[in-house]
């Protein structure tokens, strides 16, 4: 089942669905706490917004590419994305979001595959994550 899609109206990455609870997405209150003279909190409450994080085993090389185009593109300006709440049934939500955080894959080791007669060592990739947050609150 698909989770998340990064930048819908771009790219179009398809993350591959996650393993061992490596997607979490929860709705967080955009508010802020004001101490008055009197000494009383008070609190502003604009909405909820969205955070997701995203974590992944293993890429290969050409998906790996796609992948941190589409970080490196949401850390400048919002990315339109498709994403999964705990309410759906399986369709996806959309929203414009901001890479909070990446996480690079690291080089784990090479592999040896075969194109052709010739035999090519290929890298291996993994230990990928990415945490979105929504830009504007969603209620």
């Amino acid at each position: 089942m698909t989770e998340l899609i990064l930048d819908v109206d771009g790219l179009a990455v398809v993350l591959p669905e996650s393993r061992k609870g490596g997607y979490t997405i929860q709705s967080v209150p955009l508010s802020s706490d004001v101490l008055m003279i009197s000494g009383r909190t008070v609190r502003e409450l604009r909405g909820n917004v969205w955070q997701i994080s995203y974590q992944y085993g293993y890429f290969d090389t050409d998906t790996k590419n796609k992948v941190l185009a589409a970080c490196e593109k949401g850390k400048s300006t919002a990315i339109r994305c498709g994403f999964l709440p705990q309410e759906s049934d399986g369709a996806l939500s959309y929203s414009s979001f901001i890479v909070t955080s990446v996480t690079r894959p690291k080089f784990m080791w090479s592999r040896l595959t075969k194109d052709g007669e010739a035999s090519k060592e290929v890298p291996l990739w993994a230990d990928f994550s990415v945490e979105l947050r929504e830009v504007r609150p969603h209620d």
